[in-house]
């Protein structure tokens, strides 16, 4: 994702005549705490002391390899097996709303093991309260990096450090991810929210890059839409989505049921028990001509903690995973609700370690049944043919489609506008999908289904958002299911916020909510629930 500097006074003074007005955001306040690793800078932390060992691993002072001829701290790590990483402790204190900025470059920077591994510049600190029963009093907040190569740019992250006990720390580098990464300067400002007619859209020269798509102004015949679900599922409940116009249910086996980690033995008999449930749901759906896509949510010998669903390690043995897909292919192959099966929800593994894994459980489950599609999640970089359909979940940008999610805070993002230094709008959605867009370019076979979107209801702006998201698969032919029907309120369409976007507080509306309005319009591009084949493979 590129995140230009944050310049954004400056860009409603030049654009102000042209774009129209949007919504607040955050600009930078009293200066709290600086580092631009001077010399003297380095030597009061600590930092002029490490170096690289001989493998070239390791951090190290840079006196002159700053942006501007000035200090650096440098970073290098072989692999995700390593981490290359230094703390400092501000001898400030750091609390309430602030604006955190670090300029940084990147050189060849890989993803991290795990999904929060990578690149750093986190601000961990200790809380007066529990913040969460998974992770007690500590709080990793970090700036949004990215990976690759890129020259200096700045990243950046509005943060309310309230209720501090103890810290915040600034953690800087390379957590088990491989490549090099430059810090020039870490800088910490009170943030300062400003009124919506002080901020205009700037213009997006990466979107403007980026072909359109060839449905613009039509919608492709076989693109499907639905939703996922693993609330509320009775015939009453399934009668209504038919009743929206939905066409699937991406419908969620397991979570904690299946996550029995310890025990082989326990992860299938829990299976059995959960097929029972799930036949009875696909029986329903059928009867109100839904076609369903039976989502694995918790895999055999995959471990889940608050950030990752299923973590597989690089000599994951996928053949518990291979049998549990051949015990569910033999129960719903034959079943009229059956639409394609989702190996496993949003794995948290290497690149070449998943596609070795999906091949492994589809040529498993292939010989019980040739016919039904799988879906592949996060494996764009991998073509094996039409019988996959590739499945990308979108949730960009997380601090305002999880606003609040695992833990309150103060920052009140909202859509369109600037969002931790980045403008968010469509375009720069466009933006975000950009690797999806260039593989479905490269592979115009390639059958994409969005498997999850959604914003957040108490996020300002959250009608729009799914206005824009729908808009943007529609452009490009995907199929989708939104995240997600009858679960979680916070999640739910029917479901609406408090007057001031509070998070957490939320009521059943008795009329349709702007958010259900966008995706009743989004449902209504099907040709109607039942009208459309199940997909068969071209081979």
């Amino acid at each position: 994702m590129i995140q230009p500097r944050f310049r954004l006074l400056l860009a409603a003074a030049l654009c102000a005549s042209l774009a129209p007005t949007v919504r607040a955001a955050y600009v930078r306040g009293d200066l709290v705490w600086k580092c631009d690793f001077t010399p003297a800078e380095a030597a009061q932390y600590k930092l002029d002391r490490r170096h690289f060992d001989a493998a070239g691993h390791g951090v190290a002072y840079a006196p002159r390899e700053g942006a501007n001829g000035d200090g650096a701290m440098r970073f290098r790590s072989p692999d995700q097996k390593h981490t290359a990483t230094v703390t400092i402790r501000p001898d400030v204190p750091i609390a309430g709303l602030v604006l955190v900025e670090a300029d940084v470059k990147g050189v060849e920077i890989g993803p991290g093991f795990q999904a929060w591994n990578g690149p750093k510049v986190m601000l961990p600190y200790r809380k007066t309260s529990i913040a969460d029963v998974r992770t007690g009093k500590m709080v990793y907040p970090q700036l949004p990096g990215e990976t690759g190569s890129f020259d200096w740019k700045t990243w950046t992250m509005v943060y309310d450090f309230e209720s501090v006990e103890d810290g915040p720390d600034i953690v800087l580098g390379l957590e088990l991810g491989a490549g090099e990464m430059l810090v020039d300067s870490v800088r910490i400002w009170r943030a300062v929210e400003i009124p919506d007619e002080e901020v205009a859209a700037p213009f997006n020269a990466a979107a403007a890059a980026i072909p359109r798509g060839a449905f613009a102004g039509r919608h492709n015949p076989e693109a499907v839409r639905g939703a996922m679900s693993g609330g509320d599922l009775s015939e009453e409940s399934l009668r209504n989505l038919a009743d929206w116009g939905a066409y699937l249910l991406r419908l969620q086996i397991g979570g904690n049921e299946l996550r029995h980690g310890e025990s082989v033995e326990a992860y299938f008999a829990a299976l059995s028990n959960k097929l029972d449930w799930c036949e009875t749901i696909m029986d329903r759906c059928a009867r109100n001509g839904i076609h369903v896509i039976v989502d694995l949510h918790a895999g055999p010998g995959c471990v889940s903690t608050k950030h990752a669903a299923n973590i597989i390690p690089d000599d994951y043995d996928a053949a518990e995973l291979a049998k549990a897909w051949e015990i569910i292919a033999a129960r719903l192959k034959d079943h009229p609700a059956t639409y394609a099966y989702d190996i496993l929800n949003e794995p948290s593994v290497a690149p070449a370690t998943w596609v070795r894994v999906c091949e492994e459980v589809m040529r498993a489950t292939r010989r019980i049944d040739p016919w039904t599609p799988f879906v592949v999640e996060t494996a764009k970089h991998w073509y094996e043919g039409e019988n996959v359909i590739y499945s990308p979940h979108f949730y960009s940008p997380h601090p305002l489609t999880h606003n609040g999610v695992g833990g309150p805070t103060k920052v009140r993002w909202s859509y369109p506008g600037y969002i931790n230094g980045v403008y968010w709008d469509k375009e720069q959605m466009r933006v975000d999908l950009r690797s999806w867009i260039e593989f479905q370019r490269e592979h115009p076979g390639a059958r994409i289904l969005v498997g999850e979107f959604s914003c957040i209801l108490w996020s300002k702006g959250s009608d729009a958002w799914i206005r824009d998201a729908i808009d943007l698969f529609e452009e490009y032919g995907w199929s989708w299911c939104y995240h997600a029907y009858r679960e979680w309120p916070a999640w739910d369409v029917e479901y609406t916020n408090t007057p001031d976007w509070t998070q957490g507080k939320w009521v059943k509306a008795t009329e349709d909510t702007p958010r259900k309005r966008e995706l009743l319009r989004g449902l209504s591009y099907n040709r109607g629930p039942g009208t459309q084949p199940k997909p068969k493979p071209a081979h």
